[in-house]
């Protein structure tokens, strides 16, 4: 597809727009500024909660609509809830029981605007490090909220991710399960992903999904970047995703991406 047929372009938070240190340079600032003044519709699709997501786009001034917890939430200004497809809640009984008491596992609930926890252990609490507020406490999931997604977070280092995600994919036909990275297990509604939310956003802005680029690092952004007309691919992601890509570009830290998009969309000039 040529770049001048796209005329929209979703973006990853984790490892994507945001550098290592979760902050938003001021290049992709200035670029996120441009493209907006442009008339590009310019979304985030996230793993993150909601409230994460709406924080960083009322950051950048953006209008929305943008897709939270893997693309199970989609809302935009105002948290006017624009799409939301739950768990099904025999599918929520079934995991809690199975891994409510796993040592491997730090269990995260993400119900709306919501994030529930068991307890804040010490990865829960590298998680809200990251997002920037604390979940609400429930001892045991007793008020079984209505939930969009389930995180798993095993330890850093260690290969509890990969065996968990390939446990779960045989767990339960109801659900889908991705890593955003290699120690978290997002699992969400079957069928429910980013490459939905992408279409979704789309078309509420009369797009289609092929009229978007996208970018992404993990394996959970292959969706996205299959739904899409131009796929980018940082080049720390997984080899699964930067098969896909259109194009693959450097780090989250190195302005890569800035460039990549101020040539795509015509704001800098070719090399």
């Amino acid at each position: 597809m040529s770049s001048g047929a796209l005329r929209g372009v979703a973006l990853d938070l984790d490892g994507t727009l945001l550098r290592s240190d979760h902050s938003v340079s001021a290049e992709m600032r200035s670029l996120c500024s441009a493209l907006t003044r442009k008339g590009i519709l310019l979304t985030l699709i996230s793993s993150r909660p909601p409230r994460s997501v709406e924080e960083i786009a009322g950051d950048l001034g953006l209008e929305g609509p943008w897709a939270a917890l893997n693309g199970a939430f989609v809302f935009g200004a105002g948290r006017e809830i624009l799409d939301r497809s739950p768990l099904p809640q025999a599918s929520v009984e079934r995991l809690l029981a199975r891994y409510g008491r796993d040592d491997r596992v730090s269990l995260n609930l993400y119900a709306g605007f919501d994030w529930i926890v068991q307890s804040v252990d010490r990865r829960v609490w590298g998680e809200a490090e990251i997002i920037g507020f604390a979940p609400t406490v429930d001892v045991g999931f007793a008020s079984r909220p209505v939930t969009e997604k389930i995180l798993m977070i095993t330890d850093e280092g260690g290969d509890d991710g990969a065996r968990l995600a390939e446990e779960l994919e045989a767990f339960d036909d109801d659900v889908a399960v991705a890593r955003s990275k290699q120690n978290y297990i997002e699992i969400t509604r079957s069928k429910i992903d980013k490459g939905r939310a992408l279409a979704f956003i789309a078309a509420s802005r009369g797009l289609s999904a092929r009229e978007m680029a996208a970018a992404g690092d993990g394996e959970n952004d292959i969706p996205m970047l299959k739904a899409c007309g131009y796929p980018i691919a940082m080049g720390h992601g997984p080899r699964s995703l930067r098969q896909i890509a259109e194009l693959v570009v450097g780090s989250n830290d190195d302005g890569s991406l800035t460039e990549a998009l101020g040539r795509l969309f015509g704001l800098l000039p070719s090399p």
